[in-house]
């Protein structure tokens, strides 16, 4: 049997405003502000009190991944605006020490001696609000926009990875990045 509609409903702290106008979701919470357009999705979405409802009709495979994805960034946007996002990376080397330089204003993150390399890799912070510190061999990487705080974290990642002759050989050239706790 075919489903009709798809219907979501979002419970709103009591700390967060939140607007929606035109399918553009605005919440704003004691860490900060997230607005973030679906006007892509077809589905109707509005607020009474403090209750966000969702609902999606002529549910095919693609309309309901497409509503969920909705229902999980507006929870996502909710629990960054309210708590933040913390991921941590470990710097990992062997023989070569790796020296890692966050630079916030620049909105940069520069990674020396890589491999016992002389090019330095620039690996740029994604979003406004996220910030990159240093805590002896761990990367702190925090925010509120928790797509913002994970493409950081995958950009340093993606930047150490292996090229060249060490690619072969991934047991013996385990240096890099690696993230190793999400909070």
């Amino acid at each position: 049997m075919k489903q009709l509609y798809l219907q979501r409903e979002i419970e709103v702290p009591e700390d967060l405003k939140l607007t929606i106008k035109d399918k553009v979701v605005t919440v704003e919470g004691p860490k900060g502000t997230l607005t973030r357009s679906f006007e892509n999705v077809d589905f109707d979405i509005n607020k009474k009190g403090k209750k966000v409802h969702i609902k999606a009709y002529y549910i095919n495979k693609k309309r309901k991944a497409a509503t969920l994805a909705v229902v999980g960034y507006i929870n996502n946007m909710i629990k960054g605006t309210m708590d933040g996002y913390l991921f941590k990376s470990k710097i990992i080397f062997s023989h070569f020490p790796i020296t890692v330089e966050p630079d916030n204003k620049k909105k940069l993150v520069t990674i020396k001696n890589l491999y016992g390399g002389r090019k330095h890799i620039i690996v740029p912070i994604v979003g406004s609000d996220t910030k990159v510190s240093i805590d002896k061999d761990d990367v702190i990487i925090k925010g509120i926009d928790k797509e913002a705080v994970g493409q950081t974290t995958a950009n340093m990642q993606e930047a150490c990875r292996l090229r060249g002759k060490r690619r072969k050989d991934p047991e013996t050239f385990m240096d890099g990045i690696w993230l190793w706790h999400k909070e």
